[in-house]
């Protein structure tokens, strides 16, 4: 099982948004890197850019390939030592959190952002930024796991 967070910032930076996200991702304990946008798996075509994007990967901790912790969704035992909340639901508040400040820093119009368990995206939604912990939050109760949606998010 691989958990997935894949996605892209449109319009393409400035170079103040550019800097803001850099010093943003030093920042943080879950790893946030740049990628190309061929790196988009599974994304439809007509999803993905034909111009320059920021592409991004999201997972547990920098130069780390995805995010078994952060959306497995699962309750730990408290004793865990997992390197985050032992709650499911605390973890995905800590990327939605993420999520938010890329979108605000950066000043993006959209963000669309893949949340899957096997890089297989089975539905596409639009939601607007106010609406990232309240639909999310649902589709992952719902399936108890990563939705395998892929998120088109507007400000």
């Amino acid at each position: 099982m691989s958990n997935d967070i894949f996605g892209y910032l449109w319009p393409p930076l400035n170079a103040e948004g550019l800097r803001n996200l850099n010093d943003y991702t030093k920042l943080q304990k879950i790893g946030i890197a740049k990628i190309k946008k061929e790196e988009l798996y599974n994304f439809p075509n007509e999803l993905i850019p034909t111009s320059d994007c920021y592409a991004f990967l999201i997972s547990d901790r920098p130069h780390y390939p995805n995010a078994s912790y952060l959306i497995d969704y699962l309750d730990y035992a408290p004793e865990a030592d997992i390197g985050f909340p032992v709650e499911g639901k605390a973890r995905l508040n800590i990327l939605l959190d993420v999520l938010s400040d890329i979108f605000s820093i950066t000043n993006a119009q959209k963000m669309l952002v893949e949340l899957t368990e096997c890089s297989q995206i089975e539905t596409i939604k639009k939601i607007k930024l106010c609406e990232i912990y309240d639909v999310i939050h649902k589709d992952f109760e719902l399936y108890q796991g990563p939705p395998d949606t892929l998120y088109e998010i507007t400000g």
